[in-house]
């Protein structure tokens, strides 16, 4: 989910609104292209259903949906975006003085103790030291102490937090202080209790390039993330008046107080920096980074059947959401990165980079032919293995040969297969399988094959040597 926050970044990138008013007032002619542009993509980028708003202070000037998302009023799981919500809650209690953001949160979780201070304010900005792949029951504080690591621990422990402080669950407490406040009736934090809702639109998963469509993983207690890091679901609807409300300096629609002007402020701007170029910097649920002169404040999600994106132009006043409810994590997802710039150009009046509708079809197909090498290589070894009616005969550099070949077919290629991701690109294999699904069976049945050619050639071996 990190991944995605840098999308955003790198979309946005280059972006300078000379006009505010362009912004909010939606032209006929944008909104037509609008409507053109996003049906386009839907269909160049096999989306399965999206939902995409733009909203102003007042109102949401231009919203639509696409696919197998036919109301704004329907819910999606946001994934990371969730994030921002939490921050707002602890942010509401530091304002009540019930949370200290320098206080050791073993001084609101008692059985949360770790052998240096972990803040507060650690777990808002991802300094705690957990790593990211970290959960509940097993965090523990690494090298990264003090510094930037995106970690969905941190959040889940935020959540506790709230709830140890409030004396009230976490479901209890967004409801009657956010969602209830801003009118958000359709927006809930518990992802269980959604499973037969009848506004809950199903997400996809991608197999080899095809969407298939299911029930989204719901957070288990050793999950890698619950609803504080990431399983709110709402809707466009509900999410375009939470988004108006950071617009309105932290009032509801009805001028109810949600947050002080102050305290967003803080929120997006007091932050740490994700590296040591210090462009881009992460605070309270929020990312934030300047360009060309122009104040962005940011964050994207994904779970395991859909992506979201979301990011506010403070100095604008506009704020922009995209929801889909498929996760495609090699292509559709780095498709929507054009997505994001261009919806910016059309606010603009500019002209959109020209849309590939082979990008997916290729990309996919490159995957899958690689997917396709490694899942023959590893049926040949098997095949071999069981057609082998001798043993291992060759004396000296010959038998040296083959055992080495053995060796490398039937222990190193399957041992290579199960950690080749987590060594390159430090992502373990749970991961995999709840994000790419396809890699993760490929991965699986492939080393099985090997593995069970080796159990094979051992039997053979020995049956067939005198």
């Amino acid at each position: 989910m990190k991944k995605y926050l840098l999308m955003i970044l790198f979309a946005l990138s280059t972006i300078c609104f000379a006009e505010a008013p362009a912004a909010k007032k939606l032209p006929a002619e944008s909104r037509k292209q609008f409507d053109a542009y996003l049906s386009e993509i839907k269909e160049a980028y096999h989306i399965p259903g999206m939902a995409f708003f733009i909203t102003t202070p007042e109102e949401t000037v231009f919203e639509r949906t696409y696919g197998q998302c036919t109301s704004v009023d329907q819910q999606f799981f946001i994934g990371s975006m969730s994030k921002s919500y939490t921050a707002l809650c602890v942010m509401q209690l530091v304002e009540k003085g019930l949370i200290n953001l320098d206080e050791d949160i073993s001084t609101y979780l008692p059985d949360y103790k770790f052998p240096k201070k972990v803040s507060v304010l650690s777990l808002l900005n991802h300094t705690s030291g957990f790593d990211t792949h970290a959960k509940l029951f097993n965090a523990k504080i690494t090298d990264s102490y003090g510094k930037y690591e995106y970690a969905n621990v941190n959040y889940d422990l935020l959540g506790k937090i709230i709830e140890a402080v409030s004396g009230k669950s976490y479901e209890d407490y967004i409801q009657q202080n956010v969602f209830a406040p801003l009118g958000m009736a359709d927006s809930k934090a518990n992802a269980q209790a959604l499973d037969e809702s009848p506004k809950l639109l199903n997400g996809n998963r991608n197999y080899f390039g095809f969407f298939k469509q299911g029930r989204a993983s719901y957070p288990t207690a050793k999950s890698w993330f619950h609803e504080p890091a990431g399983y709110i679901a709402t809707t466009p609807h509900d999410h375009a008046k939470y988004l108006r409300m950071y617009l309105n300096g932290g009032l509801s629609e009805n001028g109810e107080r949600i947050i002080k002007k102050e305290t967003i402020d803080s929120m997006w701007y007091t932050n740490v920096p994700y590296n040591e170029d210090n462009e881009v910097f992460y605070g309270k649920g929020w990312n934030y980074t300047k360009m060309s002169g122009l104040k962005l404040v940011f964050h994207g999600g994904q779970v395991e059947t859909g992506i979201t994106y979301m990011f506010i132009l403070p100095e604008e006043q506009l704020a922009v959401c995209f929801m889909l409810n498929g996760n495609d994590e090699f292509v559709t997802n780095s498709l929507m990165d054009n997505a994001i710039w261009d919806s910016l150009a059309i606010i603009k009046g500019e002209p959109t980079k020209k849309i590939s509708h082979s990008a997916y079809i290729v990309r996919h197909a490159v995957y899958d032919a690689l997917y396709l090498i490694v899942f023959a290589l590893s049926l040949f070894i098997l095949i071999k293995a069981i057609k082998s009616k001798d043993g291992i005969k060759a004396v000296g550099a010959a038998k040296v040969k083959a055992v080495i070949f053995n060796a490398a077919a039937y222990i190193l290629w399957p041992l290579f297969l199960l950690t080749a991701i987590k060594i390159f690109v430090d992502t373990p294999l749970w991961v995999v399988r709840q994000f790419v699904p396809d890699l993760y069976f490929v991965i699986l049945i492939s080393a099985a094959f090997a593995f069970t050619g080796g159990i094979f050639r051992i039997i053979n071996a020995v049956r067939y040597t005198n």
